[in-house]
């Protein structure tokens, strides 16, 4: 198995999706506080496993994330395009 090297965009993002998910387990114990830990985590799971089903039943949803990744991607060609980087990275 090789070592790659994980950038530090990669780093940052995968922070912010932690933080994110820490903020969603919190916010499931408001709905009910009664919840312990873990229990709050399996539920923070199950509802993780069921976004792609919520995403296809949305599609006003779905076209909000598109639209998200398509002006992400811009935004990186773009500075791409200013800092002549021909990478895709």
């Amino acid at each position: 198995m090789t070592k790659q090297r994980i950038s530090s965009k990669v780093v940052r993002a995968r922070s912010l999706a932690i933080y994110e998910l820490e903020e969603l387990i919190s916010y499931i114990r408001t709905i009910d506080p009664e919840l312990e830990p873990d229990q709050a985590i399996t539920l923070t799971a199950y509802i993780l496993d069921k976004l792609p089903e919520i995403f296809q039943e949305n599609p006003t949803l779905l076209d909000q994330i598109k639209d998200m990744a398509a002006n992400m991607k811009f935004k990186r060609s773009v500075h791409n395009m200013t800092n002549g980087n021909s990478n895709s990275n």
